[in-house]
């Protein structure tokens, strides 16, 4: 490739985004860490003999439960004796493969009763396990939220708040799921204590930056009784990125998969950088970063960390133009997106934000700052159709930012 980008640039992002989610595909990560190999069960090095255990059960939770489900289902057949599901709304799009599954779908991000009745299913599936039981738990993003069993006096309704309160604050992953780990019976390695004596193997697609086992889903599996594998994260999705790109001539670079702060800011930086940063002398360029950022919300508007992400981007873009810092700097677009298929409260999973996404909106009479000081990026998205809408995904490795360069 030259240049010049021969190809549409939403074109060249919505190939890019697909080869991400490709590499994070739940139902690969298990088989490229499970196996069965006649009447044992092979995972990650570890042989578990399944002659020698009474019944197999399964737990899964999050947004890939059902395809993390299924592809365990596939793999032990008859074996498996019961199993619990729980997603999110709109996520069990795949029938249950197995007539010993009962699938639940709840709220996200904040909790509601079939939340609590998942959390109860999960309970009653493990109060009588013995040690000749093996518990396989499949955990994803989402998990904190779709998956509660209180301790006794806590009721939903103080869940629900504390939830709210915490999404709205600013605070990160880590510290929303310390303050949910100690609300929970089954958080904070709860769930391998309520197991035994049973044998716990964890499944874990994470969905955090740095993939802390105490931290992805509150920690369910975090405990020194269990096996606990990492089966795909951030990383995988991000590399992916960068191979694609460079089969289509962009110079790729992953940039960092450790993305956190605040949204707005990080998008400011992201859009200087693809212009003045290490890479800017190299065109066609594709800078790729992962993470997960936060959004302290100030207005009544509707959006998500990676639409905000994306038009303060635009902004900045626009304010570098203004300023006439922009020529001879070629063409710049960006995709920002969760990898869940949703941001925020929304049906989005994010948002592409171009070189003139900030001058279109002006011809429809559009103020991009004024949405940005409301926390209104859905909607500001929404009027151009610069809106990333991929629905349910199936998955769920944190967000991707993708943010390609071309031209003279």
């Amino acid at each position: 490739m030259s240049g010049t980008m021969h190809a549409d640039p939403r074109t060249v992002l919505e190939s890019l985004i697909r080869a991400a989610l490709r590499a994070a595909d739940p139902a690969e990560a298990i088989h490229r860490h499970v196996r069965c190999e006649g009447e044992s069960l092979l995972v990650d090095g570890a042989t578990y003999d399944l002659r020698t255990w009474d019944e197999v059960r399964l737990i899964a939770v999050g947004k890939a439960a059902v395809p993390m489900a299924q592809a365990i289902a596939g793999l032990l057949g008859d074996r498996l004796s019961r199993a619990v599901v729980v997603t999110k709304y709109g996520h069990a799009t795949l029938p249950a493969p197995h007539d010993a599954m009962t699938v639940i779908e709840a709220g996200h991000p904040v909790p509601d009763e079939n939340s609590q009745r998942g959390g109860e299913a999960v309970c009653d599936a493990l109060r009588d396990c013995t040690a000749r039981t093996l518990v396989l738990v499949g955990v994803s993003g989402g998990a904190s939220a779709l998956l509660v069993a209180p301790h006794p006096g806590i009721s939903l309704g103080t869940l629900r708040a504390v939830n709210d309160a915490l999404l709205r604050s600013g605070a990160d992953i880590r510290e929303m799921n310390a303050v949910r780990s100690r609300l929970d019976r089954l958080k904070g390695g709860g769930l391998v204590r309520m197991a035994r004596p049973a044998q716990v193997v964890g499944l874990i697609l994470s969905d955090v930056i740095g993939d802390p086992l105490d931290v992805i889903a509150s920690g369910l599996t975090n405990d020194p009784y269990a096996h606990n594998v990492l089966v795909g994260n951030n990383t995988q999705a991000c590399a992916a990125v960068a191979e694609a790109a460079g089969r289509l001539g962009f110079a790729a670079r992953v940039i960092t998969t450790m993305l956190q702060g605040e949204a707005r800011e990080r998008g400011r930086e992201i859009a200087r950088a693809v212009l003045e940063g290490a890479d800017a002398s190299l065109v066609p360029c594709c800078s790729i970063y992962g993470g997960e950022t936060t959004v302290t919300v100030r207005g009544k508007g509707k959006g998500g960390r990676n639409q905000e992400l994306a038009l303060a981007a635009a902004i900045e873009w626009d304010t570098l133009r203004s300023a006439g810092q922009l020529t001879g700097r070629g063409d710049y677009a960006l995709a920002a997106l969760g990898t869940d298929g949703t941001d925020g409260p929304t049906d989005a999973a994010g948002a592409f934000a171009f070189a003139d996404t900030v001058q279109r909106a002006r011809t429809m009479h559009l103020d991009a700052g004024d949405f940005l000081d409301r926390n209104d990026s859905y909607t500001f998205f929404n009027h151009l159709g610069d809106l990333i809408m991929t629905g349910p995904t199936g998955t769920n490795v944190a967000d991707l930012i993708i943010v390609l360069r071309w031209g003279n």
